[in-house]
């Protein structure tokens, strides 16, 4: 039994005022109290739903990430978010504005054409609070946040390391996001906004993106050594550079096209009209080795791509003679993506390690 007597002394019960509270029999007073509680659960389940359809940053970087993927799974997975998460905030979203934003078709989603109108003002915004955000924290003189960086697989697994341990010590708030492919991915990421950096091969004039060159390396015909030598003496081929002409003797692997390598190569095959002896197509650098390993092949690529073979001995290499065989490994930054104080940081580290590794001999020019 509720001893009534105790609610005049005690402050613990949620009455607004003195005179709110009941005055009438146990029964009573303890529906009375279930009809508060029970108003207090609604207001609060009405505030919540009222939060739920305001307009958040969340939701809106949600939101871009499904229209530049084309699908809540793949969003889900780059967010690192379960899909009910991601297909929720978007329909609040679509709540919110009062339309649909996506529709479903064979590949995943497409965008409406209000989600059209809608990513051309959603990505300024989002990009103007990450700016803002990190321009805050640094004048705080805390520098912090993800940068997401493209890397090439001939520099990756070296810059990678080093860049951990860069970073970490200089700038333990700034969390890295590497992303390893070949330079027209890394290109087309940067283009697109995707990513903050990337180190990147170049043999032509610039793009969209800006650029800082780190070093020019020449290009090399590379294989096993002693396959490598075998050929060069069943050829005749003396010591020194190779002629381009010369790669039509040799049973090549090389990178899927479109490959900025391999482009040059058709390139200069077509000009001097000579014909490449392609035995396979690899879209992995680990395929390219392990098949070079392992076959009778060989391939093209730059010094530092197989650096740690060369100095164990199982590779060995031949230069190219002509001058367009040469590659610049150059720095790019994203156009369309805020250049916040975490990336300008990196930015700065990747040339310093860079020679770094071509002083101590890691990397050659």
């Amino acid at each position: 039994m509720l001893n009534v007597s105790l609610w005049s002394g005690h402050r613990s019960w949620p009455w607004p005022r003195g005179d709110d509270r009941p005055a009438h029999g146990t029964d009573q007073c303890l529906q009375c109290i279930a009809e508060f509680h029970f108003r207090q659960i609604q207001t609060a389940i009405d505030k919540a739903a009222h939060m739920q359809d305001e307009l958040t940053l969340k939701a809106l970087g949600i939101f871009v990430e499904v229209a530049r993927t084309g699908s809540v799974t793949s969003a889900a997975a780059r967010l690192g978010l379960a899909q009910s998460v991601v297909s929720r905030q978007v329909a609040a979203l679509e709540r919110l504005i009062g339309g649909a934003l996506f529709y479903r078709n064979g590949r995943g989603v497409a965008l409406t054409s209000l989600a059209g109108q809608l990513l051309g003002q959603a990505v300024p915004l989002l990009d103007g609070a990450t700016e803002l955000l990190d321009t805050a924290r640094g004048h705080a003189g805390h520098v912090s946040g993800v940068v997401t960086i493209g890397l090439v697989p001939a520099v990756s697994p070296a810059l990678s390391s080093a860049l951990l341990a860069e970073i970490g010590t200089r700038y333990p708030g700034i969390r890295l996001r590497i992303v390893e492919g070949y330079s027209g991915d890394i290109e087309a990421r940067l283009s697109q906004g995707e990513i903050d950096l990337g180190v990147v091969n170049r043999y032509r004039a610039a793009g969209r993106n800006s650029y800082r060159r780190l070093f020019e390396t020449p290009l090399m015909l590379v294989g096993r050594r002693e396959r490598l030598a075998e050929r060069c003496r069943e050829l005749g081929l003396g010591p020194g550079p190779l002629a381009t002409r010369q790669l039509a003797r040799f049973p090549l692997v090389l990178p899927v096209p479109p490959n900025a390598i391999r482009t040059l190569l058709d390139d200069l095959a077509t000009r001097q009209k000579f014909s490449l002896t392609v035995v396979m197509d690899a879209g992995s650098s680990v395929v390219v080795k392990r098949i070079m390993a392992d076959h009778m092949a060989f391939s093209v690529l730059p010094y530092h791509a197989v650096a740690e073979e060369l100095a164990s001995g199982l590779m060995d290499a031949r230069p190219l003679g002509e001058r367009a065989m040469r590659q610049s490994v150059v720095l790019a930054a994203s156009s369309l993506r805020p250049f916040t104080q975490a990336a300008r940081m990196v930015a700065q580290c990747i040339p310093e390690l860079v020679e770094r590794f071509l002083a101590d001999g890691t990397w050659r020019r």
